[in-house]
């Protein structure tokens, strides 16, 4: 238990170095970005921390760069960690975003890659499952747009890397 408290402030303080995201002006074209994240993960709860750059090149790029950002933060019954932006974000568009999507449960953690390019007047939803246990961890994500006026989600051809790697410094 200690040692799961410590892993999480060693993580909160790390991700402290990136500036929060700032959304485009109101005047920009834009579309609407949330993530969701649903994991079967140990009784003492979740989080997810969803970084973003806006640079081409997403695996093995180091998201501490110029263009890095925090951008969502979603908690599952953790009074430790503070949610960022857990209602989405806009994004402008025109740009290609990578994120660096990290869930952590206790000693357990799972990240993926994964990049698009949004399009204007569009909303889309991300989720993020898996499992994250001493046992058994995996996790993925899955994107879609959303429809409100029809009811209707589509699921949308995105850049997805699964578990790939920064290189070490």
């Amino acid at each position: 238990m200690k040692l799961s408290i410590i892993l999480i402030l060693l993580l909160v303080t790390g991700c402290a170095g990136l500036p929060n995201y700032v959304e485009p002006k109101t005047n920009v074209p834009s579309a609407k970005f949330k993530v969701n994240h649903y994991f079967d993960a140990p009784f003492l709860g979740y989080s997810t921390f969803v970084n973003v750059h806006t640079e081409e090149q997403t695996c093995g790029k180091s998201f501490g760069s110029e263009s890095g950002a925090k951008l969502i933060v979603l908690d599952d019954n953790n009074p430790l960690i503070s949610e960022l932006n857990p209602d989405g974000v806009k994004l402008a568009v025109g740009k290609k975003y990578s994120f660096m999507i990290m869930s952590v449960a206790g000693m357990s953690n799972c990240t993926v890659y994964s990049s698009f390019k949004p399009e204007a007047n569009s909303n889309y939803e991300m989720n993020v499952t898996g499992k994250l246990g001493a046992h058994s961890t995996h996790c993925k994500a899955e994107l879609y747009r959303v429809d409100e006026a029809a009811n209707k989600i589509t699921p949308v051809e995105f850049e997805y890397y699964g578990q790939c790697r920064e290189p070490s410094k």
